[in-house]
């Protein structure tokens, strides 16, 4: 059948600029006029491959086949164009009996296409599920490794500060040590000392010990020198006043015998020279 094709007109040029203007409406099918919130009937002409899918890799569609996008083509224009249908009628008839066919191969191309999709939504599912479970294990792992790595840090910050604190003290014991073995040797030295005075005291002692003792011995040989000294002293000063009182009596009696006076006796010639050597005594006690 031969179509007889008019120049479009002016009614059906601003229908085209319309669906033109679909994409900056917010069109989400592929230009055909399909908006966010419609329900659309799916024109796929292929098959997903069924099967596990590795994690990360998303499901494409395959481009249509070129039959498809002109049957596609006419089942919109017929959509679109009513007035052409109306112009005719026979044309229409044929348009709508190829749209009701394609619309039925669609439906259980759709169907299959959905339940596959639903299968591997649900593999994608279980995969994923499986996946979580594995980054949830590897996560609790790694929560484990971080808090033994933070306990460390903290176990490697405690042993630094006592090291720290170990060498201050290791330190603070090294100038003790030496402040301690330098009073050791001041107090050696002073001992040292204090012993070497004590020393010499001790020998100034015993040498002024025995020079006491010296002198003590030489005291008392002087003593017992001066008593004899004495006593000879005394013996000699008896004889000597007597002998004084024997020539004082000898002279007086030479004088009274010169007068012619009798003889004195011996007795009064004693006497006499007692009384004289007491007198003398009294007078001249050094002689003692």
């Amino acid at each position: 059948m031969s179509r007889v094709v008019r120049p479009p007109s002016e009614a059906e040029e601003q229908s085209w600029e319309t669906e033109d203007d679909d994409m900056a409406e917010g069109d989400l099918g592929y230009g055909l006029g399909r908006r966010p919130g419609g329900i659309y009937e799916v024109q796929v002409s292929h098959l997903f491959t069924s099967g596990k899918k590795s994690a990360g890799k998303s499901f494409s569609p395959l481009p249509f086949s070129r039959n498809e996008e002109e049957r596609n083509g006419a089942i919109f224009q017929y959509s679109k164009h009513k007035n052409l249908q109306e112009t005719y009628p026979a044309g229409s008839r044929i348009l709508h009996h190829s749209q009701q066919s394609s619309t039925d191969l669609n439906s259980e191309l759709s169907n299959v296409e959905l339940r596959q999709h639903l299968h591997d939504a649900l593999e994608e599912v279980e995969n994923l599920k499986t996946e979580l479970e594995a980054s949830q294990r590897q996560l609790e792992g790694k929560e484990a490794a971080l808090k033994i790595l933070q306990s460390m840090a903290i176990f490697d910050k405690a042993t630094s500060h006592t090291q720290a604190v170990l060498q201050k003290t290791v330190e603070q014991k090294k100038s003790l040590e030496k402040e301690i073995n330098a009073l050791q040797w001041e107090i050696e030295f002073d001992q040292n000392r204090f012993k070497n005075i004590e020393e010499s005291w001790i020998q100034k002692y015993d040498r002024l010990n025995c020079e006491n003792a010296v002198l003590k011995e030489t005291l008392k040989l002087k003593t017992e020198e001066i008593k004899m000294l004495k006593s000879e002293n005394a013996i000699l000063n008896q004889q000597y006043l007597e002998a004084l009182s024997v020539q004082k009596v000898t002279q007086e009696n030479t004088c009274q015998g010169s007068s012619g006076s009798p003889e004195v006796s011996s007795l009064e010639v004693g006497t006499q020279v007692r009384k004289f050597s007491r007198r003398e005594i009294f007078h001249f006690p050094f002689l003692l």
